[in-house]
């Protein structure tokens, strides 16, 4: 009877299980490499008229996007002057890699005669998208004159996640205010200056939506009292 060579069939066996292994890792990674490039959800969710929001952004590759008190100032000054007609401001947050905003966009955009106003809920969208984007090119221009820096400052395409949920949208009113607390920027995220929180407790004139942002709470002492209890974070909502 033929002797079998234990240690070659082992050696054999071993070198077609790594070669299995191996293949597979490598197409585990081309489709990682594949997901990663593909299209996310927060970039390609269409922006419609009549809708709730969460816009956001980041410095590409982490860096700042703000670096005085100016540029926090400026930002705000251009987001008046593109988009505050079209949407409802209910609440944002500056940092200085980042930001957030939570808006409603508005149902019609008017036209300036002899232009007609804009109605379609698509159509509505667009220009608004438009308008974040020329807000965002006119931002990136004048801090990089600033800082003496030709590459892109923002991430390519800005955030967007619709809000579908009043529970969702208290939470994400919330959660801006308080992403300054959260990635350590302050101790207290209700004295944090680049936030809309400290406007809602004033009477002052303000592009912020105000009162459309109480109403969501039902009124102010609710606000309050929605902002100073504990929430964990959602697993469930969409965030960042």
């Amino acid at each position: 009877m033929e002797s079998i060579n234990t240690s070659a069939s082992k050696s054999k066996g071993f070198h077609l299980i790594s070669t299995v292994k191996i293949k597979m890792e490598s197409k585990s990674k081309k489709i990682a490499n594949f997901k990663s490039k593909m299209p996310s959800i927060k970039t390609t969710t269409p922006i419609l008229g009549g809708n709730y929001y969460h816009i956001f952004n980041r410095g590409i590759n982490g860096q700042k996007i703000f670096f005085t008190e100016d540029n926090y100032q400026y930002f705000l000054k251009l987001l008046n002057k593109y988009l505050v007609s079209h949407i409802s401001i209910i609440a944002f947050v500056l940092l200085p890699g980042h930001f957030h905003l939570v808006i409603k966009v508005n149902d019609t955009i008017k036209g300036i005669p002899p232009s007609e106003d804009i109605t379609g809920e698509s159509e509505v969208g667009n220009y608004v998208s438009e308008q974040f984007r020329r807000m965002f090119i006119a931002y990136s221009m004048a801090i990089n004159k600033q800082e003496k820096r030709t590459s892109s400052l923002l991430d390519k395409n800005f955030k967007r996640i619709e809000i579908t949920e009043h529970e969702y949208l208290q939470y994400c009113i919330f959660y801006v205010h308080f992403n300054p607390e959260k990635h350590g920027y302050t101790a207290n995220y209700r004295n944090y200056k680049f936030s809309s929180y400290l406007t809602y407790l004033s009477n002052k004139k303000t592009q912020i939506a105000r009162q459309l942002g109480i109403d969501i709470f039902v009124d102010l002492e609710s606000f309050v009292n929605y902002h100073n209890v504990w929430h964990d974070e959602k697993d469930d909502y969409l965030l960042e």
